[in-house]
């Protein structure tokens, strides 16, 4: 009796897409709905955001160290905060504060100055990020109560819903790559 090859790859597929993707999705709506409390009440354009599984790294070709490990970027030339789902509400507001920043000096400015300082200065003294630790800093003295409020019974709940799908899907897929693995040592 032969494997059904279309009916497993459709189960995988829909387990993926109906667990994992929608969990992300939701949480990604979460995130979205926080920054833009945040941004009506500075009055000023809201970003795009995209929750990832994915690591995030903002090393340039000539640095390494903490930031391969980080958990969000700003995208300025669409943007976009592109944000780990395990980062915090620190992270959020960091990266609202690079958006901040391109705001307040233009795009194609904010992009040129980012790059001369990836150059020439590790990520962790570039003054581009300090100057958005104390803006984030800032900013969560302002922001508005309901987004702690949000942040503790959406998002927080969410993340570990992302969490659990992403385990359940990794351990599926780990069982199938085993099986296959069995199928092909016994061949002849």
């Amino acid at each position: 009796m032969g494997l059904d090859y279309r009916g497993l790859i459709h189960q995988v597929d829909s387990m993926i897409r109906s667990s994992v993707l929608r969990s992300l999705s939701d949480l990604e709506s979460s995130m979205e709905g926080i920054i833009e409390l945040i941004t009506e009440s500075l009055n000023i354009e809201k970003p795009r955001v995209i929750a990832t599984i994915n690591n995030i790294n903002e090393c340039s070709r000539l640095d390494s160290g903490p930031c391969s490990g980080i958990l969000g970027i700003y995208i300025a030339s669409d943007s976009t905060i592109l944000v780990n789902y395990k980062a915090d509400l620190n992270t959020m507001l960091h990266l609202l504060s690079h958006h901040l920043q391109a705001l307040e000096n233009g795009k194609a400015k904010y992009i040129q100055v980012k790059e001369a300082e990836e150059i020439r200065l590790p990520w962790e003294i570039r003054p581009l990020e300090a100057n958005a630790i104390i803006r984030a800093a800032y900013l969560a003295k302002s922001i508005p109560p309901k987004v702690f409020k949000i942040w503790n019974e959406e998002v927080r709940p969410m993340a570990r819903e992302v969490d659990e799908s992403v385990s359940k899907a990794r351990a599926l897929i780990g069982h199938l790559s085993r099986s296959m693995e069995l199928i092909m040592d016994r061949r002849p």
